[in-house]
């Protein structure tokens, strides 16, 4: 079958899967992900369980280029505004699926991973989250989609909406070097818009992909 066989769901949304190529170009909605998100699942279930060599990976200089027997890789190419946070969490609780039976979850931004997408950018296996040297990453904030009517609602909506902000906290605190202040901090509009070369420094990409094809490493750009 070819891959052009394999195109889900691009006539509907920018959202889509190719063979094991997840493309999300769009708003991450229930309506824009619904047939993706099936395909995803369908795609983890037929992954094989493996290991990953992570003394050989961690060796690589080009996260394109992987030894052979590492060829069960899942590509996810960004450029989304974001979305809903359930259905970013479905999409972000399969890749912990394939990422738990030894699969490479390789990430790159192309330009934007505002929002829910920031959330998914940041979930790929580590040493092979990518972005393009002009792209740059939005942290997730979040907003209330609930309209309270009654006085004794809005304690309620507002526990829960503080509990829903601690859940997609969590994920920054563990994939990334960001503290607790950095959330803070970057939440805020007028910090906002992280550019490629602050991500790769607070761990949130670990390869900046330059426009003449040069890969940096956090290393590399540190010296």
């Amino acid at each position: 079958m070819s891959d052009a066989s394999k195109i889900i769901n691009r006539s509907e949304s920018n959202n889509y899967i190719s063979g094991r190529k997840i493309f999300l170009l769009d708003e991450l909605t229930t309506t824009s992900c619904a047939e993706l998100i099936g395909n995803i699942s369908n795609m983890v279930d037929e992954l094989r369980w493996t290991t990953i060599d992570t003394e050989h990976i961690s060796q690589i200089t080009n996260p394109y280029i992987l030894p052979q027997k590492h060829d069960q890789v899942i590509d996810i190419y960004i450029n989304s505004g974001g979305g809903w946070l359930n259905t970013t969490k479905s999409i972000m609780t399969l890749l912990n699926i394939a990422r738990a039976k030894g699969t490479i979850i390789r990430t790159t931004v192309m330009g934007t991973a505002a929002s829910c997408a920031s959330l998914i950018a940041i979930q790929g296996t580590p040493g092979f989250r990518i972005m393009y040297d002009q792209a740059y990453n939005l942290i997730h904030y979040g907003r209330s989609t609930y309209s309270v009517d009654k006085i004794d609602e809005i304690g309620r909506v507002a526990k829960y909406e503080r509990e829903m902000r601690d859940s997609f906290n969590a994920p920054y605190l563990q994939y990334t070097n960001l503290t607790k202040h950095d959330l803070s901090k970057y939440q805020r509009t007028e910090f906002g818009n992280i550019p490629a070369c602050e991500c790769l420094e607070k761990n949130i990409c670990d390869w900046i992909l330059t426009a003449d094809g040069r890969f940096i490493s956090r290393d590399q750009h540190q010296r």
